[in-house]
């Protein structure tokens, strides 16, 4: 989520689409509901005809799963109708970048892009390099139209998804895919702004991550980022993956999404310099190459006056996790499993049913020796002991259940 939930009521347009926010997200909406007393259109992109449908100024159905045509039709009828915003494109994005003269397109190759090994069925992304000069630094065409700048063959790549192509696979109305276009494509004007909000209707699909990107594509093409009204929205659950990271709640990252010390990274400077990035742009802001402040600042905040330069500000204290050990979801369940845990943690979240393979997480909690959940009801993880086909007497692990309240 690229901006906060009052920020909506500053966009001119609101696309909700994959989301019923309406419903779902009531208080997101609150702030959709002022934007639209201000003057904001609204649109609704769904298969189905929503609560939230009903308060758009435009509504179009979408056949589930097309949504990546729905979205490169858009970017199509950017090109055709030029509504990008061209001093953003060139200034703030790899639009001028030319890339390696050797990289092919799917139109070329039979729906593959440029180096795809068969065998490995995975690309050598050897050939989607850019082009540098004799610094190492990226050339770029300012006028935008060399052919194998990354303007000209994203242009190329969304050619084919013309109107008529678009509302075949989709199955809108021709007139009412291109009225969407018209409004949401108008605010690339210095001083307009439009925001996308979406939700599981778009990630849950196996190309969710190419339904973003494809939006993420758009709103850079029309200067939609970094501003007012703006960005990319997505609208979670509760105990979500936004708050998951923003609280740094995952394992691979500590706050300020630093990254979790390795047991290679043996003190500060090593640290820094594994994860500090570096550039040869003369343009670049770099900010990640801040990355030593913010970790120095971090271990001031955790360990305040005992943090000295004279001890690497308490780093040798943070825990380190193994080089080459992945310790995300579905490999604890793993590890779970084996019997190499005693006991779990189970806050705000359901693995019983919303993880891969709800069976092997079931058994696997099945080997603990305890675990608590923390919820705001009884979910089926804090009863998997009792469900049907499972005798409670032959399973072990003692649960606690403690009430949750509602944010």
């Amino acid at each position: 989520m690229t901006n906060h939930w009052i920020d909506i009521r500053n966009s001119d347009v609101i696309l909700i689409t994959g989301s019923n926010a309406a419903e779902n997200h009531p208080i997101s909406f609150k702030w959709v509901m002022e934007a639209v007393a201000k003057g904001a259109k609204l649109i609704s992109v769904d298969p189905r005809f929503t609560r939230t449908s009903a308060r758009a100024h435009t509504y179009a159905p979408i056949r589930s799963g097309t949504d990546i045509a729905f979205l490169n039709g858009m970017l199509n009828y950017i090109f055709q109708n030029k509504r990008y915003d061209e001093f953003y494109i060139k200034n703030y994005t790899n639009a001028p970048f030319l890339v390696n003269e050797g990289f092919k397109m799917p139109g070329e190759l039979d729906g593959l892009f440029s180096g795809y090994d068969k065998k490995n069925r995975k690309y050598d992304k050897g050939a989607w390099k850019f082009q540098t000069d004799a610094n190492g630094v990226i050339k770029k065409d300012m006028s935008l139209s060399n052919r194998f700048s990354v303007f000209q063959l994203l242009k190329k790549h969304v050619s084919r998804y013309t109107p008529d192509m678009v509302s075949s696979i989709t199955g809108m109305p021709k007139d009412k895919m291109l009225e969407i276009y018209d409004i949401y494509t108008a605010t690339s004007t210095v001083g307009k702004s439009a925001t996308i909000m979406y939700a599981m209707g778009w990630t849950q699909h196996t190309v969710g991550t190419q339904n973003i990107r494809a939006m993420a594509m758009i709103q850079l093409m029309l200067g939609n980022m970094g501003v007012a009204g703006g960005g990319v929205n997505a609208l979670r659950g509760e105990s979500n993956v936004q708050g998951s990271t923003d609280h740094c709640l995952l394992w691979h990252i500590l706050p300020g999404y630093l990254k979790t010390p390795r047991a290679s990274n043996t003190s500060l400077a090593a640290y820094n310099k594994k994860w500090t990035p570096t550039t040869k742009e003369p343009q670049s802001a770099n900010w990640w190459g801040n990355y030593p402040k913010y970790s120095v600042s971090l271990l001031k905040a955790h360990y305040g006056a005992n943090a000295t330069k004279d001890n690497d500000f308490g780093y040798d204290w943070l825990p380190k996790v193994d080089d080459g050990v992945n310790y995300s979801w579905l490999m604890i369940f793993d590890e779970m499993k084996k019997g190499n845990f005693k006991g779990f943690f189970a806050w705000g979240q359901n693995p019983a049913c919303s993880g891969a393979n709800a069976n092997k997480n079931r058994a696997a909690m099945a080997k603990l020796d305890w675990m608590l959940v923390v919820d705001l009801f009884e979910t089926e993880t804090a009863s998997f002991w009792k469900r049907p086909g499972v005798d409670p007497s032959e399973i072990q692990t003692e649960v606690f259940l403690l009430p949750a309240v509602c944010s």
